[in-house]
């Protein structure tokens, strides 16, 4: 459905690169609501999954301020998730020596087994909305979106 439809715009927009500008986001919006119903079933929020995701992929240890990098979100709003994850027993957090302000960030085992649950259905989701597009065409799309974060940071 058009944007115009969606929005039910009484006149079309004349700006296509504002109107594409505009799709992004309520793609994005819409997703992101979509997502949370999902992790919302799991007593997640979608930061919290994100959190989790993440600290799957590491391969190093990731402080609280790496992890807050990686999710371009505020410290105070980092601390405040892995406050809720660790009450909840899927994150815990350690010292590093030497330095007592700084923690390590990982995955319990209860954290990682309900990474595990919610990850596929999660993943199944993202291949039904985006079936009609095979793999060249994401890239495509991947390779746009890059585009624009690029030139939205020369902006700058």
């Amino acid at each position: 459905m058009s944007l115009n439809r969606e929005l039910d715009l009484d006149r079309p927009m004349r700006d296509i690169r504002h109107e594409a500008v505009l799709n992004i986001v309520r793609t994005a919006n819409v997703m992101s609501l979509k997502g949370a119903q999902l992790f919302r079933q799991f007593d997640l929020t979608e930061a919290q999954f994100n959190v989790l995701f993440s600290l799957k992929y590491k391969e190093r240890p990731w402080t609280q301020s790496d992890l807050g990098r990686r999710l371009v979100v505020t410290r105070a709003s980092v601390t405040s998730v892995l406050d809720k994850l660790e009450e909840k027993g899927l994150v815990q957090r350690s010292v590093v020596q030497g330095n007592r302000r700084i923690y390590h960030v990982d995955l319990t085992d209860k954290g990682r087994a309900l990474l595990e649950e919610v990850e596929p259905l999660y993943r199944n989701d993202i291949h039904k909305v985006l079936d009609a597009l095979d793999d060249k065409a994401c890239r495509s799309l991947i390779e746009q979106l890059e585009q624009i974060r690029t030139r939205v940071d020369e902006l700058e």
